[in-house]
């Protein structure tokens, strides 16, 4: 099976995480997704993929946006993201809504059977980025436009960076910035782009601010459920660094404290492209 590893996370416990917090998952990308919305410049009668649409905020916004006329597929792997999804789609009422669950890889899709597609953070798990991006510009008409975001490296990313930093003025920081590190390079996402066959590749940067949760004992205590922050802790050598790395980032998080929340800087790729007009070669 393709992609095996990201299905079998996704199905699991990091699946059920990311329902579990879902909501603070969608007050993080707030102020991106309009950035995403307005590249893909959907219009009435748009026939759109959302690719890694998770529980279908992004979805949902879209299929608005192309009413009337217009029709949303959201694909994930995840079954407990696509239910939630499911139930949301519903409770909104905004027809011309499928999801699918599937792998962007290999999911066959109609040739030229969309207008857009579009995926915010979702085009970062690809085991094979080559066969995805091949895949889905099949699946675009001629001239069909492709938008996403993905987040930008770890350093440059408050919402990551917070504890990496807290473990790296006391202890030797362990490399590795979790998933999507292929995405945190614009050229290389351009190069990966133009090998699939896009064209008028474009990779700008975004910055906004988000909202990571509602107090520092609320983020504190996500940051610590999250894999990566579990990783840093895990390899620090004893209780003593533990706790001077948490006093570091509870100081920290509590320099970003405002009356209705934490709040950091979020800094993400906005990658737009156009597969190729009929008769181009």
């Amino acid at each position: 099976m393709a992609n095996a590893e990201q299905a079998l996370r996704w199905n699991g416990d990091t699946g059920r995480r990311w329902v579990a917090e879902r909501e603070r998952h969608h007050a993080v990308r707030r102020s991106l997704t309009p950035h995403l919305l307005r590249a893909a410049a959907l219009a009435p009668g748009d026939r759109v993929l959302d690719v890694g649409c998770g529980c279908g905020e992004t979805t949902i916004a879209a299929a608005r946006s192309v009413r009337p006329g217009g029709a949303v597929d959201g694909l994930d792997l995840s079954a407990p993201a696509l239910a939630v999804a499911r139930e949301s789609a519903a409770a909104a009422g905004v027809p011309g809504i499928r999801f699918v669950q599937g792998d962007a890889q290999t999911h066959p899709l109609a040739p030229a059977g969309f207008d857009v597609v579009l995926s915010s953070f979702g085009v970062m798990f690809f085991e094979n980025p080559d066969a995805a991006f091949a895949n889905l510009r099949s699946g675009l008409r001629p001239a069909g436009r492709l938008a996403f975001l993905c987040w930008q490296d770890e350093a440059s990313n408050e919402v990551f960076a917070l504890a990496p930093r807290a473990v790296a003025a006391h202890a030797t920081l362990p490399p590795g910035g979790g998933d999507g590190d292929a995405f945190t390079d614009p050229w290389r996402i351009g190069d990966l782009l133009v090998r699939a066959g896009f064209v008028d590749v474009r990779v700008e940067g975004r910055r906004e601010p988000a909202r990571l949760g509602s107090d520092v004992d609320d983020v504190l205590g996500y940051l610590r459920g999250t894999s990566r922050v579990r990783e840093l802790l895990g390899r620090l050598d004893d209780q003593r660094t533990v706790e001077r790395v948490l006093d570091a980032l509870t100081e920290d998080l509590t320099a970003r404290r405002r009356a209705d929340g934490v709040w950091v800087e979020a800094a993400v790729w906005l990658v737009t492209a156009v597969a190729p007009p009929a008769g181009s070669r």
